[in-house]
């Protein structure tokens, strides 16, 4: 086959299966049902069963992430397939129903939350470090040891943490509130 060819067989494969599948998401099709030549969905794509061309179409959607097996394959031979969200779209697509939907974005870009997110960890390390520093030049001895030096380590630290949640959380509700 060629692969235009197959291509196009594998498209109308794809527009049976969401046919058959109500547009649903994740409903198990068969391409094929073993005794019953006239069902399943290459039969109504027009595709030959007793060839190999219903298995290449399949491998190809498959390829393309439009379809995935459903459960196991059944004793009689037959294997069931569902749309994945891919394949929803794409079928929808070809059957003129609009392209898929872009997800919503926030009033702010990944790469301005994530600046403003540093910027304001920074900001609010410091805020919490003014006070730290003074608590601890008065509770650790002017004669500092191993432990003391981790002490300070692990509060400056926590410190830090705290600062840059609470400044991903502010970013996160404002741009809640720009959408």
């Amino acid at each position: 086959m060629a692969d235009s060819a197959v291509q196009d067989a594998a498209l109308r494969l794809l527009g049976a299966m969401y046919d058959l599948s109500g547009g649903k998401l994740y409903e198990p099709v068969p391409v094929v049902v073993p005794g019953e030549p006239a069902k399943g969905a290459a039969p109504k794509a027009g595709i030959d069963t007793d060839s190999t061309e219903d298995e290449v179409a399949i491998r190809y959607l498959v390829d393309q992430g439009y379809i995935r097996a459903a459960g196991d394959p059944s004793p009689a031979g037959g294997q069931d397939y569902e749309l994945t969200v891919a394949g929803l779209d794409r079928a929808r697509q070809m059957r003129g129903l609009g392209d898929p939907q872009p997800p919503e974005r926030g009033g702010l870009s990944d790469k301005t939350q994530r600046q403003l997110v540093t910027v304001l960890g920074i900001v609010g390390s410091q805020i919490l470090a003014r006070p730290l520093t003074r608590f601890i030049g008065e509770q650790i001895p002017e004669r500092r040891g191993v432990r003391d030096d981790i002490l300070e380590a692990v509060l400056k630290g926590l410190a830090r943490a705290v600062a840059l949640s609470l400044a991903s959380i502010l970013v996160r509700q404002l741009a809640l509130r720009r959408r």
